[in-house]
């Protein structure tokens, strides 16, 4: 299976909560202030990742809407596709979402992406998601702990990732209210 890059999975994963066109889809992600503080993806870039997700079959057309105002008036717009995510796009998403992010420089965006499906998918997934990611930079902590670099560039380099990963971690403790609804 082909990775995908955490902006299609984003997309993906809005698409296997209902079907949307394109410009619904770019509208969202460029207008919900949760994804715009994660990505700044333009229209064109939203569609060009909806043809990658289209030729994988992680996505298919499945009907064309006429073109309508803001206002719900039919506009004299072409027709707009609506997508919808397939069984094997859904199986993407539901395996990429059960995976923690491999290091600690893949927290920005791809945690952050998984994070936000996850709030909007179900309890469970959220809980696994973050049970997971703290396992990984656990791990991450114990590797840097056993080092001790003696020369003070390298020495200076660990303990910048070794805070890196504890400012994670406790971030990690703060959003164990997300389990709860809290957020």
């Amino acid at each position: 299976m082909q990775s995908l890059w955490p902006s299609e999975n984003l997309l993906l994963g809005l698409l296997v909560e209902q079907p949307r066109h394109g410009y619904e889809l770019a509208r969202l992600v460029c207008d919900d202030p949760a994804l715009r503080a994660i990505w700044r993806l333009k229209r064109s870039e939203v569609y060009f990742l909806l043809g990658k997700l289209l030729a994988q079959g992680h996505i298919a057309e499945v009907a064309q809407a006429s073109g309508e105002s803001p206002a719900g008036r039919r506009s004299a717009g072409p027709p707009r596709q609506i997508y919808e995510a397939t069984p094997a796009g859904r199986a993407q998403l539901d395996a990429w979402l059960s995976e923690p992010v491999a290091t600690p420089r893949d927290l920005r965006a791809a945690f952050l992406a998984k994070l936000y499906l996850a709030q909007r998918r179900d309890p469970a997934t959220l809980s696994a998601l973050l049970e997971g990611q703290r396992h990984v930079l656990g791990r991450w902590q114990a590797r840097l702990l056993e080092v001790a670099p003696t020369e003070p560039f390298l020495a200076m380099v660990q303990r910048l990732r070794l805070a890196q990963v504890e400012a994670a971690l406790a971030a990690l403790a703060d959003l164990r209210g997300l389990d709860d609804g809290a957020v």
